[in-house]
Parts: C-alpha cells; sequence; structure tokens
C-alpha cells in the first residue's frame, strides 16, 4: 500500500472522532465502490 496525505476540514475531523471512523478505511471504500461503478 501507498501513503498519501490529504487535507480535511476541522469539522470533518471532529466528526471522524465522534463516530469513531478511520479516515484511510473511508477512503478506500469510497474508492473501491466507485471502481466497482465504473466497471
Amino acid at each position: 500500500m501507498k501513503t498519501k496525505t490529504i487535507t480535511i476540514r476541522e469539522e470533518h475531523e471532529k466528526w471522524l472522532k465522534e463516530n469513531h471512523i478511520n479516515l484511510s478505511s473511508l477512503v478506500r471504500e469510497k474508492i473501491d465502490d466507485e471502481m466497482k461503478d465504473e466497471g
């Protein structure tokens, strides 16, 4: 796996923490979904 850096707003960080969401996992899942949708 590669490591990338992204910038998020403070409210995004707060929401991620409050909901115990791992940002890396969220991004990987979203990219996988988009790739599946493309066929």
